[in-house]
Order: C-alpha cells, then sequence, then structure tokens
C-alpha cells in the first residue's frame, strides 16, 4: 500500500486517535504535525497514514503519563529506530525462513568473520532472539 496516497481529513484524525480537531491544529501549529495537502484557504486539512500513526503514538505517550512535549520527542525517537530498522532489514535481510514455532531471518556474511558463514536470527515463540554463525550451505 502506498501510505503516501492514504489521506485523511482532520476529522478522520480525531476520529481514529480521540484527539479532538482543537488539539490537532495546536500540535499542528507547534510543529509536532503537518498536513500533506490542504486548500489555498487552509479550511481543509489532509494528512497522511503516516500523521495518523505519528499522532497515535504521540498520545499513547500522553495517555501514559508523558507531556506534550516530551512525547513528542519520544515519539520521533521511535520514529528515527523504526526508519534505521527499514534501512537495516532492507539493505541486509537475505533470507526469510518460517519455522514451526518462529522465524529465521538470514543477515548475509559478517565483515570480518569467514565468508562461508551468514549471521542469522532465530526468533521462537517465548525464547529470547539468538543470533547464530551458520555455514551458508546450510542455509
Amino acid at each position: 500500500m502506498k501510505t503516501h496516497d492514504f489521506l485523511l481529513g482532520i476529522g478522520d484524525i480525531a476520529s481514529a486517535t480521540k484527539v479532538s480537531q482543537r488539539q490537532l491544529r495546536y500540535w499542528e501549529k507547534k510543529g509536532y504535525i503537518h498536513p500533506t495537502k490542504s486548500s489555498e484557504e487552509r479550511r481543509h486539512r489532509k494528512y497522511s497514514y503516516h500523521t495518523l500513526m505519528k499522532v497515535s503514538m504521540i498520545q499513547s505517550y500522553v495517555d501514559s503519563g508523558y507531556t506534550l512535549s516530551v512525547a513528542v520527542e519520544k515519539s520521533s525517537k521511535h520514529e528515527e529506530m523504526t526508519n534505521a530498522l527499514k534501512h537495516l532489514i532492507g539493505d541486509r535481510l537475505r533470507d526469510f525462513n518460517i519455522l514451526e514455532d518462529g522465524y529465521e531471518l538470514d543477515f548475509g556474511a559478517v565483515e570480518g568473520i569467514s565468508e562461508s558463514k551468514n549471521l542469522v536470527a532465530v526468533i521462537r515463540e517465548g525464547q529470547p532472539t539468538k543470533f547464530i554463525l551458520r555455514e551458508k550451505s546450510d542455509l
């Protein structure tokens, strides 16, 4: 789904997140969120799916007891981490296997380690994730 083509009005964002339109306008004024498109008179704000998720995350932090400014900061850090993980996965993920009780993610060779081994993350239900080096021939 192309999230940049999925636009919502301010009322839709308010309804989905339980953040009032008045509060959303305040957040916009403070620079915490930005409309994607608006009419020339700025009466019809349109927001992206990304903004919907950001508003939801900020409100979740506020509901957990954080101040608005701290909630925005935590949301921004979370967004940076998400972008870094997207980059890591897009850049390094070589293979993905479904196990009976989890998953294996092959991240390819590790620099400075044998070229014949790949770093594999093993994720199993109810267990901590393990990283192992596995011979490429076993993959």
